[in-house]
Formats: C-alpha cells, sequence, structure tokens
C-alpha cells in the first residue's frame, strides 16, 4: 500500500512539472510579445536590415555587372549551346542555381543550428565567395564562384525574415518587415549607380564589375562583424529547450544582450 501511495505521488508530481515546462515556452512567447519596442528593438532590426541591404546588392549585382564582364572579355553575350559556360546567360544561371541549393536544401541548417548562427555564416560565405569571384579571370571559375555565393544568399533570403519575426513582439512585426525590406530594396538602386559610376570613371586599371564587387564583399565582411552583436532567437532557444538562455535574453531585453 505504502508502494502504490508513493508512485501515485511520483505520476502526480510528474503530471504538475509537464504543465510548468509547457508555461515556461509559452512565457518566452509571451514576454517576447510584451516588450515595448524602445531605442534598443529598432537597433536590432536596422543591423539586421543593413546586413540585408549587402544582401540585395549582391543579388541584384547579376543584371549590372554584366556589361563589364561582357566588356573585359570574359563572357560573351549570347551562348553558344544550352550547356555552354561562356555566355553572360551561364552567369545568370549560376547565381539563380546557387539561391536554388541555398534556399531549398540549405535554410534548415536554422532550426539546428540557430537562426543567429546561420544568417552570419551565410553572410561571411557569400563575403568571402564574391570577394574571390572578383580575381577571376576565366567564366567557369566566375561561375563557379559565383554559384558557391548564390547558396550564402539563398539562405540567408529566407533565415532573415524568420529571424525578424522571432526578434521583435508581435504586434512591431509588420513595421520591423516594411523596415527591413525598404533598407534592402535600397541596395538596388545603389548598386545601379555604384556600376555605372566605376563604369563611367575607371579606379586605375581595374574592371568596373571587379570594383563593384568588391564593394560589396567588402561592406557586407564589415556587417557581420556588427552583426555578431544581436541576440540569439529566444523563440528558437526556448524551442530547443534552453530556457535559461532564453530566459535570461527575454529579462535583460534586446538592450543587453547585443551590446
Amino acid at each position: 500500500m505504502h508502494a502504490f501511495a508513493t508512485k501515485s505521488e511520483n505520476i502526480h508530481s510528474e503530471l504538475r512539472s509537464q504543465p510548468e515546462s509547457t508555461h515556461t515556452i509559452s512565457s518566452i512567447n509571451e514576454r517576447l510579445d510584451r516588450l515595448s519596442v524602445d531605442r534598443s528593438v529598432w537597433l536590432a532590426v536596422l543591423l539586421v536590415a543593413i546586413g540585408g541591404w549587402f544582401e540585395f546588392y549582391d543579388l541584384f549585382m547579376t543584371a549590372y555587372v554584366g556589361p563589364s564582364l561582357v566588356k573585359s572579355g570574359i563572357y560573351s553575350v549570347t551562348t553558344a549551346s544550352f550547356f555552354g559556360v561562356n555566355g553572360l546567360g551561364a552567369f545568370v544561371a549560376a547565381s539563380f542555381a546557387g539561391l536554388f541549393i541555398g534556399t531549398f536544401f540549405l535554410t534548415r541548417l536554422a532550426d539546428r543550428y540557430g537562426r543567429k548562427t546561420v544568417i552570419t555564416t551565410s553572410l561571411l560565405w557569400y563575403s568571402i565567395a564574391t570577394f574571390v569571384m572578383a580575381f577571376q579571370d576565366s567564366a567557369q571559375m566566375v561561375n563557379l564562384w559565383r554559384l558557391i555565393a548564390g547558396i550564402g544568399v539563398g539562405v540567408e533570403l529566407v533565415v532573415i525574415d524568420t529571424y525578424v519575426s522571432e526578434l521583435v513582439p508581435a504586434h512591431f512585426r509588420g513595421r520591423a518587415f516594411a523596415f527591413v525590406h525598404f533598407i534592402q530594396y535600397l541596395a538596388v538602386p545603389s548598386v545601379a549607380f555604384i556600376a555605372w559610376w566605376f563604369e563611367q570613371h575607371p579606379l586605375a586599371a581595374f574592371d568596373s564589375w571587379r570594383v563593384t564587387t568588391v564593394i560589396g564583399a567588402a561592406g557586407a565582411l564589415a556587417v557581420w562583424f556588427i552583426r555578431r552583436r544581436v541576440p540569439e532567437s529566444a523563440r528558437w532557444l526556448a524551442q530547443k529547450g534552453r530556457l535559461l538562455e532564453a530566459d535570461q535574453i527575454v529579462k535583460e531585453g534586446l538592450q543587453k544582450s547585443w551590446r
């Protein structure tokens, strides 16, 4: 009889602990959604948005460096065959092939390793690949490094939105997304102007496409150091059972966590 009572107490104790765990995970989300939208929240979103600016710079650069790539003799205007690698179409295809690989196969890494980790790594990934691409002299090698860079851009293209949605309170998501996309799309006229400027005003003996590419890669690399300071997603940490870390981020607020 004593054994039965002891067993019953253990069962009731276990049942009582389950709602507490669920409540703790739920409370993380509830407390995040109650955060006030202050300077620290805006600054965290801005840091992410600036990284997104360079992401769009790299993505839309494909169209604006094309004429310089042809002028330099690396590519021809037309492609001799469907699988030809010397036509400008191969450069565009390499970009979108990388985007497809990154978005379709690798974005799930964010569920395993964390939002912040993946967007930071992908930013560093395509910055290095784009920088290396700027010093290639053959269509084959430019295509290869453009493919590699496209993979990193594809990963960040998806994960950055997931990160922003989990970083800010629910009532602020609409404004946060609008702000991030506004900053990102400013990259389109920027890369167009930079490509045009260095085509009209050559920098020493460097082709304009090389200068335009290096500017995007170097800027993204600089932002990588800034973005290291934003916090990991507390919602993701809670989902992974890392409740103490999630609670610490929520307790301290974004201001202390990214400083």
